[in-house]
């Protein structure tokens, strides 16, 4: 795994999701009270952008059809079964960086 700086704290608004791409995979990085957590954006169920869904808590839900995920280990409510990649983020001097 390498490390990416991918963008500053500043833009990334509280309470939003905002998706990167970084060797090839789309992330989304979600700001949940000053802190930052990153799992895959695809949604299981239909491919939805998770970075475009609408963030309640730790729960991001898909726009498309509503699957929602915990953003702190990438778990699907919906389906047990079912989990999406989650990466480690640091935030260091105001800059976030992934380990993929």
């Amino acid at each position: 795994m390498a490390e990416h700086k991918i963008a500053k704290t500043s833009d990334i608004e509280q309470g939003t999701g905002k998706k990167f791409t970084i060797e090839g995979q789309t992330i989304a990085v979600f700001n949940k009270g000053e802190e930052f957590f990153a799992i895959e954006d695809t949604c299981k169920h239909k491919g939805g952008s998770l970075g475009e869904g609408e963030l309640d808590g730790d729960t991001i839900t898909c726009p498309l059809h509503g699957w929602q995920y915990n953003i702190t280990n990438g778990e699907c409510l919906m389906n047990p079964q079912v989990k999406i990649k989650n990466f480690p983020v640091k935030v260091e001097n105001g800059e976030i960086s992934l380990e993929v």
